[in-house]
């Protein structure tokens, strides 16, 4: 019964990060209009992502990874004319990459790259 509670908090924690992302990543992003239900997809795809970083340490670098090919295939896009698409891709991955780099530093600091300050 106790590890079901246990659970059960853990998952309404998750839940929680998750939601707050979610409005945080859209206010950023499109700010306070809401225009249309497509336009969730991205702080979806980037909540999703970054509390999949926080819970496991171990998946950064292949998000970080994903990010790079993310603005790589915004260079590719972009030299087709697709400028819309290269935008959606574009902005995906470098937003995910910020998020990487901003959860990279604690470690970073810890390691002792960076002097605390």
């Amino acid at each position: 019964m106790i590890f079901a509670r246990k659970q059960f908090f853990v998952f309404f924690k998750l839940f929680f990060f998750f939601t707050i992302f979610i409005v945080l990543f859209y206010v950023l992003e499109y700010g306070f209009a809401f225009d249309s239900w497509y336009k969730l997809i991205t702080p979806f795809l980037l909540s999703g992502m970054t509390v999949v970083m926080l819970v496991k340490k171990s998946l950064r670098y292949y998000i970080f990874s994903l990010s790079i090919i993310c603005l790589t295939v915004m260079i590719l896009v972009y030299l087709f004319n697709m400028l819309d698409f290269s935008k959606i891709v574009g902005n995906f991955g470098f937003s995910l990459l910020i998020i990487t780099i901003i959860l990279y530093i604690p470690q970073i600091i810890k390691d002792g790259y960076i002097e605390r300050f």
